[in-house]
């Protein structure tokens, strides 16, 4: 019986039979940094010229996703990116350094928000999103101002006052019901998560402008737009949304569509990170012997005579 891993290897091998190009698949369950010692001792050597990465990751560690990248884009000239399911976070990013990204009508990546590994209280250390902590950051903010826009239009509709003191008295009191909420914050906590998010806008920043050759004022607009310009971290941006932005996004067709359906499912089955780099395979070439190539050539001689 087959194994899960030899079935996913085994699709692999029919979109190499229609696309014609090698692949390199990329199911990494967590992005980390032993993925890049692998990766380059798989690519050691090679280049190509064109190549397609089948990629399948909920995200991780933003620095190792950016050492991807470079790995990625050091091997092959051009470089397609498909997604079977989803690419989120980290795995955002590696699809940036894509000169083409195929999805499938279920294909999504998601906001490029850093991750950062933090100590759970009832478990083992977890990647957390940092946009989450901004996001709640901006609800405080917002509750703030409509507290107040709301308590100043009652005061001056029921008091008479002027706007002035209508304001000042509608400051203090938004200020005493948002105080409780903002002793929530930790403003360390705040800090480490715009640094984090910091990281990952350069990282966006230097791929577009590097690899994809953007100029900086379309790259910096896009890449803030995917930091922070979505409500939550498993916000779905599908093809459509990914071509809004000026990204190189397109439907898979029917035959390639079929075959990652197929290989989405083995994808959610298998357990840890798989690095596969499948190659076309070598054409054989008949070998001339000596002999008979002599002889071809007595004939030929004999022909000309």
């Amino acid at each position: 019986m087959a194994t899960k891993e030899q079935k996913m290897i085994n699709l692999s091998k029919k979109l190499i039979i229609i696309r014609k190009k090698p692949i390199l698949i990329l199911d990494l369950k967590e992005v980390e940094f032993s993925i890049c010692l692998k990766l380059q001792r798989i690519l050691f050597g090679k280049h190509f010229k064109e190549i397609d990465i089948i990629l399948q990751t909920p995200g991780g560690d933003i620095d190792a996703a950016f050492n991807i990248i470079k790995l990625l884009r050091h091997s092959s000239d051009i470089v397609n990116i498909l997604v079977p399911l989803f690419s989120k976070s980290a795995g955002t990013l590696i699809c940036l350094g894509a000169d083409k990204l195929i999805l499938t009508t279920l294909s999504e990546l998601g906001p490029l928000d850093t991750q950062i590994r933090e100590q759970q209280e009832d478990g083992p250390p977890a990647y957390r999103s940092a946009l989450n902590g901004f996001k709640a950051l901006e609800q405080v903010q917002l509750h703030t101002l409509e507290t107040m826009d709301v308590a100043t239009k009652l005061i001056l509709n029921r008091s008479g006052m002027k706007i002035s003191e209508a304001i000042k008295l509608a400051t203090g009191f938004s200020g005493n019901t948002s105080g409780t909420l903002y002793q929530q914050v930790d403003p360390k906590k705040i800090g480490e998560y715009a640094r984090a998010l910091e990281i990952g806008e350069r990282y966006g920043i230097t791929v577009l402008t590097r690899y994809m050759k953007w100029n900086m004022e379309e790259a910096d607009l896009v890449v803030k737009k995917l930091v922070k310009g979505y409500p939550a971290h498993g916000f779905i941006i599908d093809a459509e949304e990914l071509n809004i932005l000026g990204l190189p996004a397109e439907d898979a067709n029917p035959q390639e569509e079929e075959i990652l359906d197929e290989l989405r499912l083995e994808l959610l089955k298998t357990k840890g990170n798989i690095i596969e780099l499948l190659e076309l395979p070598k054409v054989a070439t008949k070998k001339v012997n000596p002999k008979e190539k002599s002889k071809s050539g007595d004939n030929n001689e004999s022909e000309k005579k």
